[in-house]
């Protein structure tokens, strides 16, 4: 009998009993849920801290390669290293290569190590990358060869950090173990100034690598340059290709910088920076580049104008003189023949298997 007098006949307590069972029974696993949900909230957090140690190392390797490429650079400008030098060392890399190598190394295990031990203070994880703990006062878990250096298109290098570096990260009885994935970065050569030009001109001109945006891979007339004539008199020119002589919207805005554009003849950024010719590079031709000399710098080493102005060919004349010869571009305006002039008021020479090269006449009307 119940405290108002029912009484319960034994099949009713039959029917109350598993009421009873799944009572007692959901309040265990409402226990048990609330003892996975903290399980996979600390196993999520160890799971993201070393995807963000992954985040880390790519973002550490674009600001290291970004600022190793500048400081190659200077190093051509101020002091002349690399510049001519023939060095390989047990990698296949030419000098400046070996330099930016171990730049992008030492300041990417920098930012990389300090990144961990920020990661390891907001999360309480314990960080371990190449089986090295981030709290053992190192300053190393990237070496030597992790990395490795590419050239795969002219306007930028990669930097490869090989896959399969272990890593581990760990709290109490939570641990996450891996390895990190192959991460390839790409480090943008434009805006940088090409050494190349500058010592090679005897510290005349300066240039900035900037792309010459008419260039369009896979057509028929990619480099477009005649793709409008002016005829105007004495100022007659092929439009673009005065463009890419005037470097028109250079960010530089410090007078006529030549554009640069891909040629697989040309010369690729560590090329420049070791100063070698189209017949020394060592650069795959997809990787390769070339601009003009605006003015004419030199003459007195050439004792002529009548030079190709096509960077690599001008730097190295007398020694080296284009096969088929010189020729200037002249536009037709109302019956007489204009040869075309480049910003600085110098006649633009080219040579003639550049001029085929580039799909241009020698006479427009």
């Amino acid at each position: 009998m119940d405290e108002q007098g029912y009484v319960f006949t034994p099949t009713t307590l039959l029917l109350l009993i598993p009421i009873v069972i799944v009572a007692m029974a959901y309040s265990g696993i409402l226990n048990d849920l609330t003892m996975v949900s903290s399980m996979a909230i600390g196993g999520d957090v160890t799971s993201t801290t070393a995807l963000n140690v992954f985040s880390a190392m790519e973002k550490g390797t674009s600001d290291a390669g970004r600022t190793a490429a500048f400081s190659a650079t200077k190093k051509v400008i101020d002091d002349r290293e690399f510049f001519s030098k023939t060095y390989i060392n047990a990698y296949g890399e030419s000098a400046s290569k070996e330099y930016v190598h171990n730049r992008v190394l030492y300041t990417m295990n920098d930012y990389v190590v300090q990144s961990c031990k920020d990661l390891e203070a907001q999360t309480g994880r314990e960080i371990y990358l190449n089986n090295e703990s981030v709290n053992n006062q190192t300053s190393q878990l990237i070496y030597y060869d992790d990395i490795t250096i590419t050239q795969e298109n002219p306007y930028s290098f990669y930097i490869n950090i090989r896959g399969g570096i272990p890593i581990r990260v760990t709290q109490k009885d939570q641990t996450y173990e891996g390895v990190t994935p192959p991460i390839k970065v790409p480090v943008s050569i434009q805006g940088l100034e090409d050494p190349y030009i500058w010592i090679n001109t005897q510290y005349v001109n300066s240039n900035l690598i900037f792309s010459y945006p008419e260039y369009r891979e896979g057509s028929s007339n990619k480099y477009s340059f005649d793709s409008i004539i002016n005829k105007n008199g004495a100022s007659s020119r092929i439009q673009f290709l005065w463009d890419c002589l005037n470097g028109t919207s250079n960010p530089s805005s410090i007078g006529s910088r030549p554009y640069y554009f891909p040629d697989e003849h040309g010369l690729s950024y560590f090329d420049r920076l070791e100063n070698r010719t189209n017949d020394t590079s060592t650069a795959d031709s997809t990787a390769r580049l070339s601009s003009f000399i605006i003015g004419d710098p030199l003459f007195n080493y050439h004792n002529t104008s009548y030079v190709s102005h096509l960077d690599h060919e001008y730097l190295t004349y007398p020694y080296y003189i284009p096969s088929g010869g010189v020729t200037d571009i002249k536009i037709k305006d109302r019956g007489t023949s204009y040869s075309m002039l480049d910003p600085s008021g110098y006649i633009f020479y080219i040579s003639n298997n550049y001029r085929i090269y580039f799909q241009l006449e020698t006479e427009y009307n």
